[in-house]
């Protein structure tokens, strides 16, 4: 079956693409947000590019963009691997082999919260978590390079929003997702509004702070037809 569509991943770092790895690809599915609508059925080619290669795939859309899944919203697009090369063991491996962890950045003002989330994303992925306390919310130089971000709103207010802008502006860092926990839905809309890459309640369930992380860690930084 020749592919109806070639499209190109492109991952913001080996780790992003390790995730990708365990979260979908190694179910033999991988679910993707594209523009571009591809009917059921439909082949697609699939190249996966991340800074240490690049690897080539096919698979058959599973479950179109647009279909019905009982509740009216709209879905991503879900593709079934069909076809995976005997290199794609061999570059798993590499990538997990030169995996260092990530690091992540969390922002409250709060100890306790704080901690809870620090605990939970050490839970979740090996990462070093460079804490953003009341004091440390407008310091310049507090970003850094990170690979994911997640701001309380409860407790840090508008310092919460203005150190998202930041983080979004900063050269090595503002590719990463960001995520954001409120209490009041109304903030959580806000921040979906302003961009962040998933809004949950606060304190999170920890399942749902883990579907969080692994889906925006694993999300490509973009998808285009090749």
């Amino acid at each position: 079956m020749s592919a109806t569509a070639s499209l190109e991943l492109t991952y913001r770092s080996d780790a992003a693409l390790l995730v990708a790895y365990a979260n979908q690809l190694a179910r033999g599915q991988l679910i993707l947000d594209t523009r571009e609508k591809l009917p059921a059925g439909a082949a697609v080619a699939l190249r996966l590019v991340a800074p240490a290669g690049t690897i080539s795939l096919t698979g058959v859309v599973a479950r179109a963009a647009g279909e019905a899944n009982g509740s009216g919203h709209p879905l991503e697009t879900s593709v079934t691997i069909t076809s995976r090369p005997e290199a794609l063991g061999e570059s798993v491996d590499r990538l997990a082999f030169g995996f260092q962890g990530l690091k992540a950045l969390v922002a409250a003002s709060q100890a306790a919260p704080r901690a809870l989330l620090i605990r939970y994303l050490r839970s979740i992925v090996r990462c070093e978590v460079i804490e953003i306390d009341q004091r440390r919310l407008s310091e310049p130089g507090a970003i850094g390079n990170v690979d994911l971000g997640v701001v309380d709103l409860d407790s840090t207010g508008a310092a919460g929003y203005e150190l998202y802008a930041r983080l979004r502006e900063h050269k090595e860092a503002g590719s990463a997702p960001v995520l954001a926990v409120a209490q009041l839905e109304r903030d959580r809309l806000r921040a979906a509004s302003l961009g962040f890459d998933e809004a949950l309640s606060n304190p999170p369930a920890f399942v749902e702070l883990q579907a969080s992380v692994l889906r925006a860690l694993g999300k490509p930084l973009s998808i285009r037809s090749a």
